[in-house]
């Protein structure tokens, strides 16, 4: 057997060369921190973005003619006789609309506002009332004021 050298040792080799034999113990420094506490976990989600709808324009719809409309037109028609029988004559009458003008006319004006109710019925009727009198006889009442129909009237309601 072959007589053991510091290089063929194998207990030698992992020696440092040059040190004392002793080997010497240095005590590693383990830094330990504390957990933290646990922090609750918040999940956000983006808010959807509004949408934003076009303003459409609303348009007035036609005025249909209904049963209840009928009858309130009935009942305007009713109230204009009654106002042209009772007050007929103390009402001025004015040119060439007649005196069924110029109810149509008062009862216009005064159904304007929001209160129209009656008063807008009483109105339609009497134009209702004064185009079939310029019609069917060519004169409104209550224009005997003038004597006549102006002449422009008159060229339309021969016509007819």
């Amino acid at each position: 057997m072959a007589k053991w050298t510091k290089r063929n040792n194998p207990h030698t080799w992992g020696r440092k060369k040059g040190g004392s034999v002793a080997k010497t113990r240095s005590a590693q420094i383990i830094r330990y921190t504390a957990p933290r506490q646990v922090a609750p976990i918040v999940i956000r989600t983006r808010a959807a973005p509004t949408k934003h709808h076009k303003k459409h324009r609303h348009h007035g719809g036609g005025a249909a003619l209904t049963q209840q409309r009928l009858i309130s037109l009935a009942l305007g028609g009713a109230v204009f006789g009654f106002i042209e029988k009772s007050f007929g004559a103390q009402l001025p009458t004015l040119p060439v609309v007649g005196r069924a003008g110029t109810i149509t006319l008062a009862a216009y004006y005064f159904s304007k506002g929001k209160s129209g109710g009656i008063l807008r019925d009483v109105a339609t009727a009497g134009a209702v009332l004064a185009g079939y009198q310029i019609g069917s006889t060519g004169k409104i009442s209550g224009d005997e004021v003038l004597g006549s129909i102006v002449p422009q009237v008159s060229g339309v309601a021969a016509q007819v």
